[in-house]
């Protein structure tokens, strides 16, 4: 059987279409290793089995590469569990007076957001560093840090 290279470029097109119509995020992968390959044998001319082992290769890098890189869309740690928070260092803006509530502010997002309300069990001042120890519904229950 021989593949032109436009029946590569037809059924990656064909493939990056069914991506739309479909729930998962790996056909385009598939999609593109096709394109991908109907390009290079556009270029060279590669028996069948050459063009076979090519898409496949190209679609096994993509569907890594965006597994590796790209397809982390919570990196914020949100809806996880409290294991997820305990042990985050944060700065604290607002002091945890008397009552024991004050506010929290991380470098990077945690469960979702970078300032939280905290409790403590002694008072901290604020520009010192707090270490999250539990998490009590919508807040935060934190210790100072040295």
């Amino acid at each position: 059987m021989a593949m032109e290279w436009w029946h590569w470029v037809a059924l990656g097109l064909a493939l990056i279409v069914a991506e739309m119509f479909s729930a998962g995020f790996y056909l385009l992968w598939f999609g593109l290793g096709a394109v991908l390959t109907g390009l290079l044998v556009a270029l060279l001319p590669l028996g069948f089995g050459v063009q076979v082992l090519l898409w496949t290769l190209a679609s096994i890098a993509m569907v890594a590469a965006w597994l590796k890189y790209f397809r982390n869309p919570d990196r914020t740690r949100a809806g996880q569990a409290k294991e997820g928070a305990v042990g985050v260092v944060g700065l604290v803006t607002r002091a945890v007076d008397d009552l024991g509530r004050g506010e929290i502010l991380f470098q990077r997002p945690v469960l979702g957001a970078d300032r939280w309300p905290v409790v403590a069990d002694a008072p901290i001042a604020a520009g010192a560093r707090a270490r999250v120890v539990d998490v009590l519904g919508q807040t935060l229950k934190v210790e100072q840090v040295g």
